[in-house]
């Protein structure tokens, strides 16, 4: 019985605490309401203040703003004072007994705060009927953001449980004013890019003043005067000069069904013109080899070896063979190629499309007996084409031709390729250009923005002159930066190398400052050969790779195939989704001796010079050790045949599998570096397929979650001291590189386009920064909010318009 009587005594003595303590989480809740329902920053902060004042018994609550660049305390909001001084009264910090908050970081109480050495009386408040005193710091990591007051009429000391609890109210209070914050942030992210688009637009505006559009006449009826078509940039650059328009001998589609009478003759005829045609290559890949000797001619090797794929000659003959004159033949076999490589999602390999109908219709003209009447240029032409094929580069002379404009085309294909190789600037994909733009009109090309105008005035052409001058000094100045090092202001180096798939990367990649190949796409060579190569030609590919880059560091991914990206010779079914299908390192592991002949082939590679070997798509411990054991048999192989070979390779894994980020810590023990591909990454981490219209957009390199996952695989490689290289886009995203170079990524690759711009931007950063970037980045919540802390951060380095080029 004495026992429960004690027990109940406890209970009554501890039920006011017990009241207190749920009146205190009461009023945190009803704060934590107001801001969940904020709809307007000002009003919130109001009724938080209207709440505070009444629950604490207080005849003053006041929220005080900081901003650190003018090292003012700013009223914000308030309940008791005068409330037309809200957002007029501004202290600093060195005065009064609120400034004396943030110079502590902790609380601040005065019973008789008139009494206090650090009071200061602001009359406009009218403050002066108030005695005591309790302000907490709002606060971002140590970083202060303001200050919470409440005062009273009456001299009162706060207890331990107050304080607590007003702190506990501030915190809640400091994450809208951080969101306000972001807001503000943006708003003058986009006040920024609104200047700096008007400041462009006023240098475009007295083009575009005189543009004319499309009005769908032909070009005989086309009225006169500026015409300006927007297509895609190709090839960089700006050019003025007159249009040539390029006229094929022959049309694919313009050839006419025709029966055959003597089959033997029409084969005869057929033969004869793929004899034919094979020469005009060789002379052609004979002649641009003299005209620019660093050009990349093994594509007319590729199209010489279409042509001499047995299995599409012997379709053409078994249409002649089955009646069909051998024009019509070539047509309906080319046609049928054609059509199933328009249907692949791939682009580079729906523009090998267009390598085909070149051969079909060089192969008509030939069976024919047509002249090719394709004529020389006149210096400073602009040639205007439907699409542009490598037989019309036979036109080609060194400064005669001022750039390319084409209704069709894309910016892959070989002749793109070959005319950004001479610095020629293209712009593809313009519609009906060739029916538009007449003979010898004066056109401008605008390759950097995708623009081409036709019959411009003289104040255009002097505008465009002006852009030409200063883009030339633009990437002078990038330039002048080639063989400086991508180092901070501070002394952190970071190496820069080039993504590449063909012989011709190699050249932009020395153009451009490239430290080595930090991605070769071995998978590209393959798709032109009509097998899989072997070893000797693949040892002999990778050697070319390696003297290209003057025996700098290449890093050889083994073959991603799939997803729409199968060679011809791999018959494969379709998949619904291509994506999460059969592909990449799943390929490799299932076709062993196909594999193990690349790494002997990379293995004896090694010998020529510094190789890595990178195994794509590895989604865990399982397939990364399988490909380890068949490297290893490489090895083994090419030891008993006395065949030299690299035996210290360093091995390297793709990190672009959300399961393979999640185990980094455990798969980082199997290899010597990890290579984060983000393309991948992102759309299987985010589930967005990025060539998916309708889905598109929800692609974001700068999600939140990119970057946690970014993080967790820098720092597993960091526990274990080995290195980590990024190949994907985000490489090359200015507003990605901050928080990726704050994270510890040694290593960017990316096209060698983008490495002088990225070059510059490092140069302009210092790792210190760079590394709190990277903090505050993780932590923040939404893509809103971290590219508005981005952006802010450029902001502040001076680099925005760099940014805004680039984007």
């Amino acid at each position: 019985m004495a026992r429960l009587k004690k027990v109940k005594a406890e209970g009554e003595t501890s039920a006011p605490g017990a009241r207190r303590r749920g009146h205190e989480l009461s009023l945190v809740d009803d704060i934590g309401q107001i801001i969940g329902h904020s709809h307007d920053l000002l009003e919130t902060l109001h009724k938080i203040t209207e709440v505070v004042a009444e629950r604490m018994n207080t005849e003053v609550c006041s929220l005080y703003i900081y901003d650190p660049k003018s090292g003012l305390l700013t009223l914000w909001a308030t309940t008791g004072l005068d409330k037309a001084v809200v957002g007029k009264l501004a202290m600093r910090v060195e005065e009064g007994l609120t400034g004396l908050v943030i110079e502590r970081l902790e609380p601040v109480m005065a019973v008789d705060a008139l009494q206090h050495p650090r009071y200061k009386y602001f009359p406009e408040t009218g403050e002066e009927r108030f005695h005591s005193f309790l302000g907490v710091p709002l606060m971002q990591k140590r970083e202060p953001l303001g200050v919470l007051v409440v005062q009273t009429r009456h001299r009162r000391r706060f207890t331990s449980r107050q304080v607590r609890l007003l702190r506990a109210i501030a915190s809640q209070v400091a994450g809208i004013v951080i969101h306000a914050r972001l807001l503000e942030t943006l708003k003058t992210r986009e006040k920024e890019r609104e200047q700096f688009r008007r400041r462009l637009a006023e240098a475009m505006g007295r083009l575009r003043a005189y543009e004319r559009r499309d009005d769908g006449v032909a070009p005989g009826r086309r009225k006169p005067g500026q015409l300006r078509l927007v297509g895609a940039a190709a090839s960089p650059g700006f050019a003025i000069g007159k249009v040539h328009r390029l006229h094929p001998g022959v049309l694919l589609e313009e050839v006419r069904e025709r029966r055959a009478d003597d089959i033997e003759g029409e084969v005869a005829a057929f033969r004869m013109a793929v004899q034919a045609a094979a020469e005009e290559m060789e002379a052609q890949k004979t002649r641009i080899h003299a005209l620019a000797a660093d050009a990349d001619v093994s594509i007319f090797d590729a199209q010489r070896m279409m042509l001499e794929d047995k299995s599409f000659l012997a379709r053409i003959e078994e249409r002649i063979r089955a009646g069909a004159g051998a024009e019509w033949a070539v047509r309906e076999v080319v046609s049928n190629y054609v059509e199933a490589f328009a249907a692949m999602s791939d682009t580079y390999l729906r523009e090998r499309g267009a390598d085909l109908r070149d051969i079909g219709q060089r192969l008509i003209r030939n069976i024919l007996g047509l002249e090719d009447r394709r004529r020389g240029l006149n210096p400073g032409s602009v040639v205007v084409a439907q699409e542009l094929s490598l037989s019309d580069l036979s036109i080609l002379e060194r400064g005669s031709l001022a750039g390319v404009i084409l209704g069709s085309g894309g910016v892959t294909s070989h002749a793109t390729i070959l005319a950004k190789s001479f610095e020629i600037p293209t712009v593809v994909g313009l519609g009906r250009a060739l029916e538009l733009l007449r003979e010898g009109e004066q056109v401008i090309v605008d390759g950097n923005a995708g623009v081409v105008y036709a019959n411009p005035d003289a104040e255009v052409v002097r505008e465009y002159s002006r852009l030409e001058k200063e883009y030339k000094a633009f990437n002078a100045e990038l330039e002048a930066a080639k063989d400086l090092p991508a180092e901070t202001l501070d002394g952190r180096r970071v190496k820069l190398y080039a993504n590449i798939g063909l012989l011709i990367d190699l050249q932009f990649a020395q153009r451009h400052g490239a430290e080595g190949v930090g991605l070769y796409r071995t998978e590209f060579p393959f798709l032109g050969y009509k097998r899989f190569p072997t070893e000797e030609e693949q040892l002999k590919l990778y050697t070319r790779v390696i003297e290209g880059m003057n025996y700098k560091p290449v890093t050889i991914r083994t073959l991603d195939l799939g997803a729409d990206k199968y060679p011809p010779y791999l018959k494969l079914g379709r998949e619904e989704n291509p994506f999460l299908g059969w592909r990449s390192i799943r390929i490799s592991l299932e076709t062993v001796d196909v594999f193990k002949t690349q790494l002997r082939a990379i293995l004896r590679a090694g010998v020529v010079g510094k190789v890595k070997v990178l195994f794509p798509m590895i989604s865990g411990l399982e397939e990364l050790r399988r490909a380890k054991e068949i490297l290893e048999e490489a090895a083994a192989e090419l030891e008993r045949d006395g065949l030299e070979y690299d035996r210290q390779m360093e091995v390297g894994a793709m990190i672009e599998v959300p399961s393979a980020a999640t185990l980094a810590s455990k798969m980082i023990g199997e290899v010597d570096f990890f290579s984060i591909g983000t393309n991948d990454l992102i759309q299987y981490l985010l589930a967005v397929d990025r060539n998916n219209p309708k889905v598109a957009a929800l692609y974001e390199p700068l999600h939140p979650a990119v970057f946690v996952m970014i993080e967790e695989v820098v720092a597993a490689a960091r526990v274990a001291d080995k290195p980590v290289s990024m190949c994907g886009e985000m490489a090359a995203d200015l507003l990605c590189c901050l928080p990726l170079l704050g994270m510890g990524i040694e290593e960017l690759s990316m096209a060698p386009f983008f490495i002088p711009v990225v070059k510059r931007f490092i140069r302009s950063v210092p790792f210190s920064l760079a590394q709190r970037v990277a903090r505050e980045v993780v932590a923040l919540p939404t893509v809103r909010e971290v590219k508005g802390y981005l952006f802010e951060a450029v902001k502040q380095l001076g680099v925005v318009e760099l940014v805004d080029m680039y984007h």
